[in-house]
């Protein structure tokens, strides 16, 4: 009898505990969108209105006025806790409809307070913008949700530019003995295919070198429309199944004991791959190093952009902060960096690293309108 009152008292008390830090949660302030992350990201392409509102966990037993600053100063401290490298705003680029916002009684979401983005001139072509905003006193008496006083509006700038039909580009690699023995290597490319190879071996190529580091679509072993790294004896293979006439980031990074496969900035295929530094460059049409083409065949049917050979190991949030655009400040890392947005009117594929891998070519059919992100 005695133990079963001890545990009805136990149960009692833990149900009671319970409740208490229930309610002890439920009058708290946060900016709206912020319970599972404290960023909020826009895609823009010139001047906007963004809203912006705070929320309570329950109805206000009172009106409460919420004031929100600017946080500047906590931008740099987020860059470095995780792996970004968000820019601040340029000054006179926005405003704030005001310092403070309103949440009625008997409401639980206040008044809109406006982001207006004034101009957009001044922004770096590629970069992604972070204004932080804090909430740094109620008057009214609610508590503020700590892990959610603050919120990130992240920018993500559309860029609008050009993409070139693939065709076998051969790179003259070769010319550089340093390219015999790489030891990290990341791979990159926009593409959109509009047809999958059809017929044995049903490889559409992407770039890269045969039987040693190439990155392509399909073999008699996979399905056309799968991707993966082939050569060196450890391939992988992503698990997306592509679709035509849509969009995609590739990457394949090599780290010197390990390849993963990204596909939109998502990692969606890695092996464990003990071999030695990669060989980019050869003299003869197998060992070469090409875009959009092997062995004078296996051509990618579509269109590519933003080709990039890097010469170091990239990881997921580098990946994922650089999928439109790379900023010079980055291209000491790079072996070279083809944007393909050159023109039906260019006898050059230009290397924007300055490393002088231009590709000689023409290419009479572009697509234009190409919007990253889309």
């Amino acid at each position: 009898m005695q133990t079963k009152l001890i545990l009805l008292m136990t149960l009692f008390i833990t149900l009671f505990s319970a409740c208490k830090n229930a309610e002890d949660l439920e009058d708290v302030l946060y900016f709206t969108g912020t319970e599972t992350s404290p960023v909020s990201q826009y895609t823009i392409d010139g001047p906007t209105d963004i809203g912006i509102t705070v929320s309570s966990s329950c109805l206000a037993s009172s009106e409460q006025k919420i004031n929100i600053s600017v946080a500047t100063e906590k931008l740099e401290e987020y860059n470095h806790t995780n792996g970004k490298t968000y820019k601040g705003l340029p000054e006179g680029s926005y405003k704030l409809s005001s310092e403070s916002i309103l949440l009625k009684a008997g409401e639980n979401v206040s008044e809109q307070l406006i982001l207006s983005l004034l101009n957009t001139s001044k922004f770096e072509e590629g970069a992604v913008y972070c204004l932080p905003l804090t909430i740094s006193n109620v008057e009214g008496g609610m508590p503020v949700l700590e892990s959610s006083r603050t919120i990130y509006i992240v920018l993500n700038q559309t860029i609008i530019t050009q993409a070139a039909a693939s065709k076998n580009m051969p790179i003259p690699f070769e010319d550089d003995p340093s390219l015999a023995s790489v030891p990290q290597v990341t791979m990159e490319a926009r593409v959109m295919v509009t047809k999958f190879a059809s017929s044995n071996p049903y490889i559409s190529t992407v770039m890269g070198v045969e039987e040693e580091f190439l990155l392509r679509f399909g073999d008699v072993t996979i399905e056309p429309n799968q991707l993966q790294l082939a050569g060196g004896g450890y391939p992988v293979t992503a698990k997306t199944e592509f679709e035509t006439n849509k969009w995609y980031h590739l990457a394949v990074v090599f780290d010197g004991s390990t390849i993963k496969l990204y596909v939109n900035g998502e990692l969606d295929g890695q092996t464990d791959a003990p071999r030695g530094p990669i060989v980019l460059c050869g003299k003869t049409d197998k060992r070469r190093f090409c875009i959009g083409g092997s062995l004078n065949s296996r051509l990618l049917n579509g269109y590519i952009s933003e080709v990039r050979v890097w010469k170091k190991a990239l990881s997921q949030s580098q990946i994922q902060n650089n999928m439109c655009y790379v900023s010079p400040d980055n291209y000491k890392d790079m072996i070279a960096y083809w944007r393909f947005n050159d023109g039906a009117d260019a006898e050059v594929i230009k290397d924007w690293t300055g490393n002088g891998w231009d590709i000689n070519t023409t290419i009479s059919n572009w697509v234009e309108g190409v919007k990253c992100p889309e």
